[in-house]
């Protein structure tokens, strides 16, 4: 089993900050793409639920068995779709980049098999993890941000 404690919290830093944005309540209150807002609204919603049982998963016990992660991961990634399939295009470009950023960490995750002693060694997730503090990551989550709070009506 995979010890969790060497790892971090479960994907906190490799979120690049989407999740703590605040859950979105509705579509755009100024009569624009309300549809595609709520939409996205609610992937946020099951994208910030998914991250609570993940941090939840990885507060209870130091180890977790690789199928679990699996599991968490493999919703996650498609929670990370659903958000990049109804991003409006006023964000699209920024979720676009915090997806590709958070694909190629889950990536690093299942190459090491969910070994973090294996991940801790892949200069792949080394990479990335460098990469999370790039200035254009920084701006993209500034700018989804300010989305998620006009148009989600999140405060």
């Amino acid at each position: 089993m995979p010890n969790t404690k060497a790892a971090g919290a479960w994907l906190v830093t490799a979120l690049v900050g989407l999740i703590g944005l605040g859950a979105c309540t509705g579509g755009d209150e100024e009569g624009g793409d309300s549809a595609a807002s709520a939409d996205f609204c609610t992937n946020v919603e099951n994208f910030e639920a998914l991250q609570a049982e993940g941090d939840a998963l990885f507060e209870a016990t130091d180890d977790v068995p690789v199928e679990r992660l699996r599991d968490v991961f493999t919703r996650f990634r498609d929670a990370v779709d659903a958000l990049l399939d109804t991003a409006p295009e006023a964000v699209a470009a920024d979720a676009e980049l915090v997806g590709t950023t958070t694909d190629a960490l889950i990536d690093a995750y299942e190459r090491a098999d969910f070994d973090f002693a294996v991940l801790a060694t892949d200069p792949q997730y080394a990479e990335v993890l460098a990469g999370l503090d790039d200035d254009q990551i920084t701006e993209a989550n500034d700018r989804l941000a300010v989305y998620f709070r006009e148009e989600c009506g999140t405060t």
